[in-house]
């Protein structure tokens, strides 16, 4: 697999943590342009502004050029497509701050690697995220951070996984959903999505008096969800790879249904 240009997209903002992090480690290597939300856009999944449209300007991101969108991060790969700017041969989205798991299509972070492809922007695409704090999950980036703090993790895991998934000819497949654990690691684990939502995360606080609900910024206390699952391995200090797919296709039930007709 050989790789000159890379996109670089997310949903916590063009000048985040986690884009300038990547950029920090490619650039010398690779050709690199930034397209991503302008502001901190968590929890949005697939959303396209497509009811009122949005702003679109062009900057600079630690000397790499960045496209940024006032939407959504799909209206972000829209935007590049509709640029006509040349093919990447890669699309990295992330790093996110606070985990992606269980194929969520909440993740922002992920559906943007779902859309380059399906956009035809890049063949293959990696979505990273890391159980950062929960304070940082909504962070509203300034592009000023001191990101060396990061350098050794996850910025530098990330870089050599990305140069492993290279090498690799990303195992045979298209995307891969990446998750770093809260604490250091360099033991990559290989694993399927967990089964429930609540696997990993805690539930909705539902306040049936005053009929209002909230979100809590936080993890439950026990590993719960199977063995060989992303929160699983996430829980146990691995970095968790799992293979996945751009579509919801399930191709085993369609092969066995295709061209099949029946009446109602």
């Amino acid at each position: 697999m050989k790789v000159k240009r890379i996109l670089l997209t997310g949903d916590d903002g063009y000048n985040s943590i986690g884009i300038r992090l990547l950029a920090h480690f490619l650039k010398p290597k690779y050709e690199l342009l930034i397209a991503a939300t302008q502001v901190q856009q968590s929890g949005v999944g697939g959303m396209l502004s497509i009811k009122h449209g949005g702003n679109w300007g062009k900057t600079k991101v630690d000397g790499v050029d960045a496209y940024w969108v006032s939407g959504s991060p799909g209206d972000a790969m829209e935007l590049i497509k509709s640029l006509g700017l040349p093919s990447f041969d890669l699309a990295l989205s992330g790093i996110n701050l606070g985990p992606n798991l269980i194929g969520d299509l909440a993740s922002g972070t992920m559906t943007a690697a779902v859309r380059a492809i399906k956009l035809k922007l890049s063949p293959k695409s990696i979505a990273f995220s890391w159980n950062a704090p929960a304070s940082f999950w909504y962070h509203d980036h300034a592009g000023d951070e001191d990101i060396s703090k990061y350098y050794d993790f996850p910025g530098s895991a990330a870089f050599k996984l990305i140069n492993l998934a290279i090498a690799q000819e990303f195992w045979g497949n298209f995307m891969l959903n990446v998750n770093f654990p809260d604490q250091p690691s360099n033991q990559v684990k290989f694993t399927r999505f967990a089964y429930y939502f609540d696997d990993f995360f805690t539930q909705l606080e539902v306040d049936k008096t005053n009929h209002k609900y909230s979100y809590p910024a936080g993890f439950k206390a026990a590993i719960s969800g199977f063995a060989n699952t992303d929160a699983d391995a996430l829980r146990s200090g691995f970095i968790s790879v799992t293979p996945c797919k751009p579509d919801l296709l399930n191709d085993a039930v369609f092969q066995a249904l295709k061209g099949q007709v029946v009446e109602l």
